[in-house]
């Protein structure tokens, strides 16, 4: 069975990921999601690493259309998320580390 495509945005377009650690990684997911709709920011990748006796771990990966600051700040705020990172961003065809130039 084929896998759907997302004709919204294009492979090139650039993107980012984000990790969050959270106390539940289920409700911290539900959260999340919630928050992506109501904000109306493109999910195009998830993991959910449930941690044990260890905070969980969620990795979200959305469109970089500018406004991540604010959605991290947001992100952090949710009851369940205790730390939210922007950990990379793409510049369309390569990864690199937020803060390095791209190469």
């Amino acid at each position: 069975m084929p896998t759907p495509s997302n004709d919204h945005t294009p492979i090139s377009a650039p993107r980012a990921v984000l990790e969050l650690a959270t106390r539940d990684p289920l409700a911290a997911l539900r959260h999340v999601a919630a928050c992506l709709a109501r904000r109306s920011h493109e999910l195009l990748g998830l993991s959910c690493e449930p941690g044990g006796a260890a905070p969980g771990r969620l990795v979200v990966t959305v469109a970089d259309d500018g406004r991540l600051d604010r959605l991290v700040m947001e992100l952090r705020g949710l009851p369940e998320v205790c730390g939210a990172r922007l950990a990379v961003t793409t510049g369309g065809c390569g990864l690199r580390r937020a803060g390095t130039a791209a190469a």
